[in-house]
C-alpha cells in the first residue's frame, strides 16, 4: 500500500447505517486507506444558534465548557470505535473527530478537501424521497456540498 494513498473518507455515528457503510467499503476496498470521522455540535455553539445564548456567563458557561469537553472526548471515542470497525473490514483506518462549524454535511466536505480523498463513503437510513424531502436527509445534503465520488450504502 503507497503511503502517498489518497484516503477515503467514511463518515461515522455509530449507527446501523454507518456501520454498514464501513463494512461495504471494507468489502469493495480491500486494504485502502480510510480515515473514519464523526462530526459534533457543541453544547455551546447549538445553544447560541437555536437560542441566542452566545451571552452566556458564569454558571451556564461554565457547565456548557464542561459539558463541551465531555462530548468532544465521547465524539473522539465514537470515531476510534468506528476505525477499530474499519480496520477489522480490512481498512488502513485512523479516526478523526471534527466540530460542526456550520452544518455537519459542510463539516464533511470540507474534510474531505482538507484530506484530498479519494471518495467519502457514509450510509443511508433509507428514508423516502418525500421524507429526506421535508428532513433533510444527511446524505442528500452531504451530496450537494461535496466534489468527490461519493458512496452512500442504503439501508438495509
Amino acid at each position: 500500500m503507497a503511503a502517498d494513498q489518497r484516503p477515503l473518507l467514511i463518515c461515522f455515528d455509530d449507527s446501523e447505517p454507518s456501520r454498514r457503510a464501513i463494512a461495504e467499503a471494507g468489502r469493495l476496498f480491500p486494504g485502502a486507506r480510510a480515515v473514519v470521522l464523526h462530526v459534533w455540535a457543541s453544547i455551546e455553539s447549538t445553544a447560541a444558534y437555536r437560542y441566542s445564548a452566545a451571552g452566556a456567563s458564569g454558571v451556564l458557561k461554565d457547565a456548557m465548557d464542561e459539558l463541551d469537553v465531555a462530548g468532544q472526548r465521547a465524539a473522539q471515542e465514537i470515531a476510534e470505535q468506528g476505525a477499530r470497525l474499519a480496520r477489522d473490514a480490512g481498512l488502513d483506518a485512523e479516526a478523526l473527530a471534527v466540530e460542526v462549524e456550520n452544518h455537519a454535511s459542510s463539516s464533511v466536505a470540507e474534510e474531505a478537501e482538507r484530506l484530498d480523498a479519494s471518495a467519502v463513503v457514509m450510509g443511508s437510513r433509507g428514508l423516502g424521497p418525500l421524507q429526506s424531502l421535508a428532513l433533510g436527509g444527511f446524505s442528500t445534503s452531504a451530496l450537494h456540498r461535496l466534489h468527490r465520488p461519493v458512496l452512500v450504502v442504503p439501508a438495509e
